[in-house]
């Protein structure tokens, strides 16, 4: 019989429509056959059909694209062969000139338990409970990490399993994160061999019918595009970035549509204290920061964040002034026991409760009202994008500080560093360096006319009125001396980059200095002997 059902867009949401499905490897071909709900006469539909040896099974997978449909109208479609075939399920194809619609969004719905069995139940009924509580939603995006191990076939077998009766009728539009490429080389008796791939091998597989052959060349299936009403989508992948940059900027920007939202597993500004975005932002500034997305829907974390509208490390009020980057929480109950709100939220909430968060998007012309709500029904955020008077509601204004202070990856270091402020010096900035470290539980030591310094493997000695530091890969000269203020010796913050592999950078509007490391290494220092 067939199985792993799955309804989605693959052109134009007016009139065409997109259906893939499995069955075992004796069933060489399949169809689909489809009619209005209202009519009787029905037209069939050969599928492409393929075999596919996975880690544990030979499968034939099918598809097929409905590309003759009627605007607004409702269908029922059944798909299989002639001896075994599926129940009717029923869609609607987009109304002609839609400006109002809802959708939803979800990410890291991925289950790992029962090991061998694992469990996606609680997904499914988070969705329908919310379908039933939000009727009309048009489609589900999710923000990736759809299964915990995507090149291992048992577990897509446990989110099909766990999504039925509600992705055969809803098109589930899913972008892939680091768990949708990852896999173990063997399962049994235990998982073994992890590793991640550089391309989302199975996931294209089995989803290259399913979704817009749109993007990068190579790297199709994990990237596209789609249109719906008056908004246009963009679906980044997590692999090859460099490749996906040029493609997504032009995909962003050519758009004309009114509201443009993009997708991508990781956030550019985390929640995690020893979150980074080296890994894909270098490559993706110019889709997010040239293209202009009006949101960027993120996941990864596991906790829920929402940005000031930002650009180029600033922050800003207006939702034309910037990118509000949106962290979607975790829809699937998997908590992380680490978060922090950074300088950069504007909206936070540490989602360490074991029960999923979802989020309903309304569109509606000009507006745009996002509402994330726990399972149980409680609202963790609301906000709304008005493009008619350029606001954000609830107003939230980003911070611009008189004396210029500190973060590290986002966080800031008021207690450590209080009442101590950068320097500015002939266009040279200034940090007390000695502080800002043991703010972010680096191995410091201060002396009468020294900085001693040990942090992410990495040890510096500084000295007053010297531009030579010893470090641990020798003596490294600065162009600009160390000097005492306010009771710390200051240092050239933009020359710490190279000592530490750490960046240093400067928002000139809202006025702090933040320093970031490509490194999620905890530099918190234990006991000596422990």
């Amino acid at each position: 019989m067939p199985d792993h059902i799955l309804l989605s867009f693959c052109g134009d949401s007016k009139t065409q429509m997109a259906v893939s499905w499995r069955t075992d490897e004796n069933t060489k071909n399949g169809y689909a056959v489809i009619r209005e709900k209202s009519g009787n006469s029905e037209k069939k539909v050969t599928a492409v059909s393929r075999l596919k040896a996975t880690d544990i099974d030979r499968s034939t997978y099918h598809y097929v694209n409905f590309d003759f449909l009627s605007p607004g109208t409702e269908y029922e479609y059944s798909v299989g062969d002639e001896k075994n075939r599926s129940a009717f399920f029923t869609f609607r194809t987009q109304k002609e000139n839609t400006d109002k619609f809802k959708f939803m969004v979800i990410t890291d719905h991925q289950s790992g338990d029962p090991l061998h069995l694992p469990d996606y139940s609680h997904i499914g009924s988070l969705i329908k409970d919310a379908l039933n509580k939000h009727p009309g939603i048009e489609f589900i995006l999710t923000g990736g990490d759809n299964c915990n191990d995507g090149e291992n076939d048992l577990q897509w077998n446990g989110m099909f399993e766990g999504l039925k009766g509600i992705i055969e009728e809803i098109p589930f539009m899913m972008t892939t994160g680091n768990h949708d490429n990852r896999g173990h080389i063997t399962y049994f008796p235990e998982p073994t061999g992890k590793f991640y791939l550089e391309h989302a091998d199975f996931f294209d597989f089995q989803f290259e019918g399913a979704f817009p052959q749109n993007g990068p060349e190579g790297y199709k299936t994990e990237n596209y595009s789609f249109d719906y009403g008056n908004s246009h989508f963009t679906v980044m992948g997590i692999n090859a970035p460099e490749k996906v940059s040029e493609w997504a900027f032009n995909d962003i920007h050519s758009s004309e549509k009114e509201w443009k939202i993009a997708t991508y597993h990781f956030p550019i500004y985390p929640v995690m204290p020893e979150g980074q975005n080296d890994d894909g932002y270098p490559w993706l500034r110019k889709p997010i920061e040239e293209g202009r997305p009006d949101i960027l829907i993120e996941g990864h974390e596991h906790s829920f964040a929402r940005t000031f509208p930002t650009v180029n490390d600033e922050l800003f009020d207006r939702p034309s002034q910037g990118v509000v980057h949106y962290i979607a929480g975790n829809a699937g109950g998997n908590i992380y026991h680490s978060n922090a709100q950074k300088v950069w939220h504007s909206c936070f909430y540490p989602q360490e409760e074991k029960q999923g968060l979802y989020s309903i998007f309304e569109i509606d012309g000009k507006k745009l009202t996002a509402t994330a709500y726990m399972r149980d029904g409680r609202v963790a955020d609301k906000f709304e994008i008005d493009k008619e008077s350029d606001t954000i509601y609830p107003p939230s204004l980003a911070p611009v500080y008189d004396f210029t202070k500190f973060c590290f990856k986002g966080r800031m270091l008021e207690m450590a560093t209080r009442e101590c402020y950068g320097e500015e010096k002939d266009g040279v900035w200034y940090a007390p360096l000695g502080a800002i470290m043991q703010g972010v539980g680096a191995k410091v030591e201060k002396g009468d006319n020294f900085l001693k310094i040990e942090a992410y493997g990495h040890r510096a000695t500084f000295t007053a009125g010297k531009k030579e530091v010893l470090t641990d890969g020798g003596t490294i000269t600065l162009k600009h001396e160390p000097y005492f203020s306010r009771k710390q010796l200051y240092v050239p913050a933009f020359e710490t980059d190279t000592i530490f592999g750490m960046k240093c950078s400067y928002s000139k509007r809202n006025n702090f200095l933040n320093w970031n490391s490509p490194s999620e290494d905890k530099i918190m220092y234990p006991h000596p002997g422990q």
